[in-house]
C-alpha cells in the first residue's frame, strides 16, 4: 500500500491539501447530522445505528420495526456518505501523525516511511466498512432477523471505537509533544539535534 504511504506523507506536507481533506471528510459528517440523522432520528426515534456507540443487538432488532421505505432511503443515503467519510477521516488523522512525527522524531518518522506504515491508520477504516457491511445487511434482510450480521456490526463498531480512541490518543499526544518540542527549540531551552 505505497499509495496509501505517499498520499498520507503528501497530506502532511501540503497545509491546503490537508485542509480540503479535514473539510470534506468532516463536511460530510455535519451534512449527515443535518440533513440525513435528522429525518432518520423523527422517524425511528433513534439515530442511525453507526452514530450509537453503545448500541446492542437486542437495539438493533427493536429499532428495525420502525424503519419504513423513507428511513431505509434515509439510511442507504447515509451509508453512502459513510463508506468514504472513514477513508478520508482517517486521511487527516494518519497526516496530522505524519506532520507531528516528523518534526518530533524525523529519525523514526523516516523510518515509518521507509517501513510505509502508515497503512495502520486504515484499521478503523476496516473496522467502519466492516460495520456498514453488517449494518446494511442487518436493514435489508430485515423483517428477518440475522443475529450473525448483528453481531458482527457490534463486533466491527467495538474495533472501529477501540482503535479510533487508541490512534487519536496517540495523534493528539505527538501533536502536543511537537508543539513543546518547537516552542522549546524556539526560545533556545532545547537543541536543535533530531533524535
Amino acid at each position: 500500500m505505497h499509495w496509501y504511504n505517499n498520499l498520507v506523507i503528501k497530506t502532511s506536507q501540503s497545509p491546503w491539501l490537508f485542509i480540503n481533506t479535514f473539510i470534506f471528510a468532516f463536511g460530510s459528517l455535519a451534512f449527515v447530522f443535518m440533513n440525513i440523522n435528522t429525518s432518520f432520528e423523527a422517524i425511528v426515534g433513534a439515530q442511525i445505528f453507526d452514530l450509537q456507540n453503545n448500541l446492542t443487538v437486542d437495539q438493533i432488532f427493536t429499532q428495525l420495526a420502525n424503519y419504513d421505505d423513507s428511513a431505509r432511503a434515509l439510511y442507504h443515503a447515509f451509508l453512502f456518505i459513510d463508506f468514504y467519510f472513514p477513508f478520508f477521516a482517517g486521511l487527516v488523522m494518519a497526516a496530522a501523525g505524519a506532520f507531528a512525527w516528523r518534526h518530533l522524531l524525523p529519525k523514526y518518522y523516516e523510518i515509518i516511511c521507509s517501513r510505509n506504515l502508515f497503512i495502520v491508520f486504515l484499521i478503523p477504516t476496516l473496522f467502519d466498512w466492516g460495520e456498514n457491511i453488517f449494518a446494511l445487511t442487518v436493514v435489508n434482510a430485515w423483517p428477518n432477523e440475522l443475529g450473525w450480521a448483528a453481531d458482527g456490526l457490534i463486533l466491527c463498531k467495538q474495533g472501529k471505537l477501540a482503535s479510533i480512541i487508541c490512534f487519536q490518543a496517540v495523534v493528539f499526544l505527538s501533536l502536543i509533544l511537537a508543539l513543546v518540542k518547537w516552542l522549546g527549540i524556539r526560545t533556545g531551552l532545547i537543541n536543535n539535534t533530531d533524535q
